[in-house]
């Protein structure tokens, strides 16, 4: 320790006062308890050296915990002489204020932490059961036993369940995982594979086994909270039709990267959000991370499209049906692609609100050049054989402003028109599309051909406007309004007042009121197979 605290300390202001001091106290902060070395070390990856003799010299200086026992922070707004002194708030703890009956707190992550999963409680069901279904707990791991390790820790208490089995498909880890699992006091099943197979099959074989009449898909870096399971279980059982759960994923907090998303909701369900590259449509979290994570959109049962497969209690029964996941993919979009199956069968899928989870996702992401290259290629997969289906189904979303799976409203962009005739009409159906809570945008200069992600629907009353130049999601619905003999090329559908005669595959022929009649056509030609 001499060695590392003088190189601290002499180089700046050979401050040998200091050296004695902390020389002296040193094993006494140690035994304390309140510092954490290991802890330390992996949060800071700055630290060289000795780490109680970095912290005591440099790391308080610069806002660094000592450990989670002792909040620095709350020491010092608690006993301001101590900040204004500008001394060290663990190394006044132990050599004075301890004596002095001053107060500590744990960090302000332990104390959110526990404030959450308290305030949780009160919103549980707590369901009972005349008889209590098998679950079968089905996780993958690849050298991930410190993930293990905090999901495990008190697992049976925290479920509120006690009907379940646990199959754990190993990926061919290096580490302990395996004896760490073999350790423990709970009915686990371990499929050691000798490679690291994907998601998709590293399940699928699992409930091949799998003697539950519901099958539970748990990522091995969740970290659960009290009745959690019983939450899940409950709400597939108690309500009708559903045929997958999901959960209230939480991020951890976070002491580096990150930080701003500590405690703040990860996951509540999903819609899909628009772009164009790659196209056209992809899914996000619900709800807006900055929600309280007790708000009342958060704290009851919500079907929607979809969940992760982070957490997912599915019916034994539809995974069979369906085939499982596809195994196509590898690791990326195959609990999407297992959602939209049973949206598509017609089967509901609910967001549980009040089973809330740690979800420690980032600290098992590594995005590398091979990830997105993965991603993209699952991504491929996905579009090809979803596209049309998901583009039809969020365009009926919009139309009808069902808020199902999408939350935006439908928008139209307008391409005006070179006859003074039309103008009117333009202003009308603005007007009216308006007033159903339909966005609209006028494009006046035709050399505008920046749409962007966000269009759903171009209505064009110009056909000297370019679309080989336009800018835009390649499944907006091209519309042309076509009054005027105008050359329909490229344009998806035709619309006339008139009956004039077009090329198009689907026209419209509108007699009275342009907005609705035009909106029920088109609900029509995308109901009967529409292809974008």
């Amino acid at each position: 320790m001499d060695r590392n605290l003088l190189s601290l300390l002499l180089p700046s202001n050979r401050d040998y006062k200091s050296y004695v001091k902390y020389r002296r106290y040193y094993n006494e902060i140690d035994n304390s308890g309140l510092f954490n070395h290991d802890f330390y070390n992996e949060m800071y990856e700055d630290v060289s050296g000795d780490a109680l003799t970095h912290y005591l010299v440099k790391g308080y200086k610069e806002g660094k915990l000592p450990s989670l026992d002792f909040d620095p922070d709350f020491y010092q707004k608690a006993y301001p002489d101590v900040k204004q002194a500008d001394l060290n708030p663990l190394f006044h703890y132990v050599v004075y204020g301890k004596s002095e009956g001053k107060f500590i707190q744990q960090s302000y992550s332990i104390r959110r932490k526990n404030e959450i999963c308290e305030t949780n409680l009160a919103f549980l069901s707590n369901y009972e059961f005349d008889t209590e279904p098998l679950v079968s707990i089905i996780i993958l791991n690849k050298d991930g036993m410190n993930h293990l390790k905090r999901l495990f820790k008190d697992f049976d208490a925290k479920t509120n369940y006690s009907n379940y089995e646990i199959i754990v498909v190993d990926n061919a880890s290096v580490d302990e995982s395996v004896n760490y699992l073999k350790s423990l006091d709970l009915p686990i099943t371990i499929i050691e594979n000798d490679i690291n197979v994907s998601f998709s099959k590293g399940n699928n074989d699992a409930a091949k086994i799998a003697n539950g009449e519901y099958l539970l898909l748990l990522n091995n870096d969740i970290e659960p909270t009290y009745g959690w399971l019983n939450e899940l279980v409950g709400t597939i059982v108690y309500n009708e039709d559903v045929a997958s759960v999901g959960a209230k994923l939480v991020f951890p907090f976070y002491f580096n990267a990150n930080r701003d998303q500590s405690y703040e909701i990860q996951h509540s369900g999903d819609i899909f959000a628009e772009r164009m590259y790659p196209c056209c449509l992809y899914a996000v979290n619900k709800s807006d991370s900055r929600l309280n994570l007790f708000d009342s959109s958060l704290t009851r049962n919500n079907q929607c499209v979809a969940v992760t497969g982070a957490v997912n209690l599915i019916d034994r029964k539809v995974y069979d049906e369906l085939s499982g996941l596809d195994e196509e993919y590898f690791y990326g979009l195959e609990d999407v692609d297992f959602c939209l199956k049973l949206h598509k069968k017609g089967y509901k899928v609910l967001f549980a609100g009040n089973a809330l989870l740690f979800h420690h996702e980032s600290s098992t992401r590594v995005k590398s050049e091979s990830y997105f290259e993965n991603d993209k290629r699952n991504y491929s997969i996905f579009w090809n054989k979803w596209g049309q289906y998901l583009s039809r189904c969020l365009l009926l979303d919009k139309i009808n402003s069902r808020k199902f799976f999408t939350e935006k409203n439908l928008k139209i962009t307008i391409i005006d028109s070179k006859n003074e005739e039309d103008k009117e009409l333009i202003h009308e159906i603005s007007k009216k599309f308006n007033d159903l809570d339909y966005t609209v945008e006028l494009i006046s200069d035709l050399e505008n051909y920046y749409i962007g992600n966000s269009t759903d629907i171009l209505l064009s009353f110009n056909d000297d406007y370019d679309l080989n130049n336009m800018i835009a999601r390649k499944d907006i619905v091209k519309v042309i309004v076509n009054n005027h003999n105008l050359k329909t090329d490229n344009y998806d559908i035709c619309v006339s007042l008139n009956e004039i005669k077009s090329d198009c595959k689907n026209n419209i022929i509108i007699k009275d009121d342009f907005a609705n009649e035009f909106l029920d056509n088109l609900e029509k030609i995308l109901i009967d197979g529409y292809e974008f």
